[in-house]
């Protein structure tokens, strides 16, 4: 019959680690002066996250520590502690073997040692004074013989973090300041920006640095979007200053002399006056639905606010995109405006009488102003009753408190932070890979090797 030779069987696993954490133990020669248990035990927690140390195994020596004594940490003393593993459960929450798993763990990243009894028990005895006489059990002579290193550990840590929050806030800076300039692009209406792609990026940066701990990686990745925030900020500085020189040159083109003979006053009429003063019993009205010029009235105090605040029908289609649809504005004026806010007002069933009410106290162009502000509100939820709102500003027109234009620079700033908005919450974030892709096209049509058409195109692949 065949026998298999186990001689470890039953016995304590022996290997590499196990090793190290007695030679550890057997080098122990006491704490330095002045030092304690409780020293030693604080330099290892503090150096504990810089070596991945569990959390379990942080609390499983905490419990050992509670039966150590000063005494033990003398030079010619040898610090053990032998509580019952059944003990250590009660004490930590644990199971039995959970508690096997976590010392066999602390002696794996040679924090304790072992010395075993002829029977394999744990036990001790202490002197009158305090001292050991005879232990054995779990050995922590491990942690003070490697005191000076987990203190070292720790300070070389401390500073890495300072380091990691210092560069981290400066990736926070950069891509706020990446925020703010793609916002002014957003504002100042500045082409050929790459300011979305670069605050697409920024956002996708913070991202991924998120818990990051490799200062080299940290580092190239804070000093590339600081310099690509840098570059942003130097392309729309220039374009805003060529954007601020080309509309001082059209103002001193526009600005003429009163005395040229060829100078002609504008009026805020669609219509020239004649020489000699025209007088008649009434003004014929003819109505916008056929398409005629507005009536050549004077303008009310809405009239010459929209006009102060620079509110255009230009302007209206801008921020109105939405009722506006594709509607030629632009090229028909006032005209357009009032026809298509007629319509608006019949398909919200606005009352007729509130659409002439506003017209008695605003004008035509502030009435129809009017109407698509107020639908503009009311599709952004903002208001309930369109015609009980138009009633309101009506009465606020007939007092001389209604400020239309500021309304409408309002409704504009709205939307510019909504589309804003989307930019940086949009849905899911842009991959890295669509971000370069996106880049390479931009690139492509500015150096002229790539039509617009063809980039818009590929775009949509």
């Amino acid at each position: 019959m065949t026998y298999a030779f186990r001689p470890g069987a039953g016995f304590r696993r022996f290997d590499a680690a196990a090793a190290q954490a007695e030679e550890l133990a057997r080098a122990f020669c006491g704490l330095p002066q002045g030092a304690g248990p409780g020293h030693a035990l604080a330099a290892f927690k503090r150096a504990a996250s810089y070596l991945d140390v569990p959390a379990r195994v942080v609390q499983l020596i905490d419990a050992l520590f509670a039966w150590t004594q000063p005494e033990d940490w003398r030079s010619s003393q040898t610090p053990i502690v032998w509580p019952r593993n059944d003990k250590l459960a009660r004490k930590l929450g644990l199971k039995v073997r959970q508690v096997q798993n976590l010392l066999d763990r602390a002696v794996a990243l040679r924090l304790v040692s072992h010395r075993d009894s002829p029977s394999g028990h744990r036990g001790g005895a202490r002197a009158a004074d305090g001292s050991i006489k005879w232990a054995y059990g779990i050995v922590l002579s491990p942690i003070g013989t490697r005191m000076a290193e987990f203190a070292g550990i720790a300070k070389r840590g401390a500073e890495e973090d300072e380091a990691i929050d210092s560069l981290k806030r400066r990736l926070t800076a950069a891509r706020r300041r990446t925020a703010t300039l793609a916002q002014a692009a957003l504002d100042h209406e500045i082409p050929d920006s790459c300011a979305a792609d670069e605050l697409a990026l920024a956002q996708v940066a913070a991202r991924q640095m998120r818990g990051v701990r490799d200062m080299a990686l940290l580092t190239s990745c804070v000093d590339e979007i600081e310099g690509r925030s840098r570059a942003l900020e130097a392309r729309l500085a220039s374009a805003l200053h060529v954007a601020n020189s080309q509309a001082v040159s059209r103002e001193s083109t526009n600005i003429t002399s009163t005395d040229a003979a060829d100078c002609v006053l504008s009026t805020t009429t669609t219509e020239l006056q004649t020489a000699k003063a025209a007088t008649s019993n009434g003004l014929e009205k003819a109505s916008s639905r056929l398409g005629g010029a507005l009536d050549p009235q004077e303008p009310t105090a809405v009239e010459d606010d929209l006009e102060k605040h620079g509110v255009d029908p230009d302007f209206i289609q801008a921020v109105a995109t939405g009722l506006c649809g594709a509607r030629e504005i632009g090229r028909r004026g006032w005209s357009e405006i009032v026809r298509l806010a007629e319509e608006l007002a019949s398909r919200h069933r606005i009352h007729r009488h509130a659409w002439q009410e506003a017209n008695r106290l605003m004008g035509q162009r502030g009435a129809a102003a009017a109407i698509i502000a107020t639908l503009q509100k009311y599709q952004a939820g903002d208001v309930d009753r369109p015609g009980a709102y138009l009633r309101g500003m009506s009465e606020r027109a007939s007092k001389g408190e209604l400020n239309l234009g500021r309304t409408f620079h309002g409704l504009k700033d709205v939307s510019r932070s909504s589309a804003m908005t989307t930019l940086r919450e949009g849905g899911d974030p842009l991959p890295f890979g669509a971000l370069t892709r996106s880049a390479m096209r931009r690139q492509l049509v500015l150096s002229g090797k790539l039509s617009r058409s063809e980039a818009d195109y590929r775009s949509k692949v």
